[in-house]
């Protein structure tokens, strides 16, 4: 039997080995990936400030702009999705397994997009990021298609999460796999995806939530294109 979740899981999950593989070489900028993130999620934080703050919506996001977003420790979670893949292929849907490649697509997509501006970074040897910097380099390199792909990913995940969790098989399954997957050493794999359901079951307006990180995130990408000097409104 086909199974398109399954088969573009493995697809996502082979473009993330590819940058793992791309940020160990040793002509990567990894100081400059690392002041980069360190800015985004610093803008995250102050962008969703409003939304972290109220119980009903902090752990999801955490989860979507923490945990997706990532940083380098998605090296470690992939390789141990790699190793449990026919384990799950095995026992979860294969709608689930979709979805679960559209979270490592949007990780994928972002870590790209973070890697050409490092790049653009190490080129004009920044040292630091400021405003003005940062949309400066975010201009440089800039992949408009990309960029709206990446936003409209996140809605979509957002959604097909929200009915992910309405499903009380999945997340009997999923709690299943705990025991296994902790002594197999798959933890941090594990403890990700309990952690993504969770938090979506605890959402006080899924709708709400999904939204407003879609308009904002679009706004701003709107305001970096065109020119603006104060994108995120702060």
């Amino acid at each position: 039997m086909s199974k398109p979740g399954a088969k573009r899981l493995r697809e996502m999950l082979a473009r993330n080995h590819l940058i793992a593989e791309r940020v160990q070489e040793d002509d990567f900028p990894l100081p400059h990936f690392d002041r980069l993130q360190q800015w985004q999620r610093a803008r995250l934080a102050r962008s969703f400030e409003d939304l972290a703050g109220q119980e009903g919506y902090r752990p999801a996001v955490h989860f979507f702009l923490s945990e997706l977003y990532g940083g380098l420790d998605f090296r470690q979670r992939d390789q141990d999705m790699g190793k449990v893949m026919p384990v799950m292929i095995r026992f979860l849907p294969d709608r689930t397994l979709g979805t679960m490649s559209e979270a490592f697509e949007l990780q994928a997509i972002s870590l790209e997009f973070d890697m050409a501006m490092a790049a653009e970074m190490a080129q004009r040897r920044l040292a630091g990021l400021d405003m003005q910097k940062y949309c400066d380099v975010y201009r440089a390199a800039n992949d408009r298609p990309g960029r709206e792909r990446q936003i409209l990913l996140i809605r979509k995940l957002g959604y097909d999460l929200d009915k992910l969790v309405q499903w009380p098989l999945v997340n009997y399954l999923v709690r299943l796999l705990r025991g296994p997957a902790h002594a197999a050493g798959f933890g941090s794999l594990q403890e990700f995806l309990e952690t993504g359901l969770a938090s979506f079951r605890a959402l006080e307006d899924p709708a709400r939530f999904v939204e407003t990180i879609y308009e904002r995130e679009w706004d701003a990408m709107e305001n970096l294109f065109a020119g603006a000097d104060r994108p995120f409104g702060f």
